[in-house]
């Protein structure tokens, strides 16, 4: 690779933006929510799920240079999902798919160059699911420009809180989750606050989502509660601390989505169906969303890595499902 044909720069201190992450920290919560979190918590929030970079140029290529901070992968998840780099241009006709690149497995490192359309175009990088950002440095071609990126649609975020699906596991790319594929198609902004198998409906984490501009509310907690008696205990406490402050936002409820159900499962979505009935019932700004028509009816099995984290095609069948829902509201503000 050829680095003196590129200018690097930090995009913490440069022209581009970085959305989905707190200032200033590769880092989905501040420090004074860091405090409260268990060890599990507090590494999970340095995952940069959500994370993306825009910026506009008219350079011709890209070289990124990124060390991430975990060596270790998962079995069931690809590498360019959990720890790497989805890169988008939009040369006036929406984001294109540009390429991907992750570190060789075992490593930490990536170092790699992407070519990118002719002319002036607005770029973005979606970070690492699953990982955390050590160091990031982005290279344009000398000569080329570089500025700030155009505002999303939508620039209110969506915050989206939940599980590991939430988090992303386990699509193949870092731009397939879908949460982000939600956001694209909608050009909107988005914080994914999903965290695997560790946020269980704490109360600091509502306060905390209580104080956030968004647009809308995606409530997508289930799967991590240990049980059904946990999740009666959490899930309409979590929500109403947040309505208390927030009495006019538009809430998505998920129920979990899985390939099969049992009693104990249709037992934990009808606790987040009585949330959504008292919603209703005090004229608060609802819609739910069952976990079982989140994967469609037709090939259910093929949606899911491990019959629970959904794949590329569980996610899709996912943003579709709640598609309708947000856009209503982001485009309308309505709610069903």
């Amino acid at each position: 690779m050829n680095d003196n044909a590129y200018r690097f720069f930090d995009p913490m201190k440069s022209e581009a933006k970085i959305h989905g992450l707190v200032p200033g920290e590769y880092c989905r919560v501040p420090s004074r929510v860091r405090e409260r979190m268990n060890d599990g918590l507090k590494g999970l929030s340095y995952h940069t799920s959500g994370g993306r970079i825009r910026f506009t140029t008219d350079s011709d290529s890209l070289s990124v240079r990124m060390a991430v901070t975990q060596r270790i992968g998962m079995a069931h998840m690809p590498l360019s999902g959990s720890a790497g780099l989805d890169i988008f241009a939009d040369c006036g006709d929406g984001l294109k798919y540009a390429a991907t690149k992750q570190p060789a497995f075992g490593r930490t490192r990536l170092e790699a160059e992407v070519p990118l359309p002719k002319g002036e175009k607005n770029v973005t990088i979606y970070l690492p699911l699953y990982n955390g950002v050590k160091s990031l440095k982005i290279g344009t071609e000398k000569g080329a420009s570089l500025g700030a990126p155009p505002p999303y649609t939508h620039e209110k975020p969506v915050v989206f809180y939940g599980s590991s699906i939430t988090q992303g596991g386990c699509a193949s790319r870092t731009s397939n989750s879908y949460c982000a594929l939600l956001a694209r198609r909608l050009d909107s902004d988005f914080i994914n606050l999903g965290f695997s198998g560790s946020a269980k409906g704490e109360a600091y984490m509502a306060d905390y989502i209580a104080g956030l501009a968004m647009s809308c509310f995606v409530y997508d907690y289930d799967h991590n509660a240990p049980d059904a008696a946990w999740l009666k205990k959490t899930h309409r406490p979590f929500l109403e601390a947040i309505l208390e402050k927030q009495p006019e936002l538009p809430v998505i409820l998920l129920s979990k989505p899985d390939t099969n159900f049992g009693p104990a499962d249709l037992e934990r979505r009808d606790i987040i169906l009585d949330t959504y009935r008292w919603m209703k019932e005090n004229g608060l700004r609802a819609d739910f969303i069952d976990g079982g028509d989140l994967f469609g009816a037709a090939g259910r099995d093929c949606c899911t890595v491990d019959g629970c984290h959904p794949n590329d095609l569980g996610f899709y069948r996912m943003a579709e499902a709640v598609y309708p829902a947000l856009s209503r509201i982001l485009n309308k503000g309505e709610c069903v």
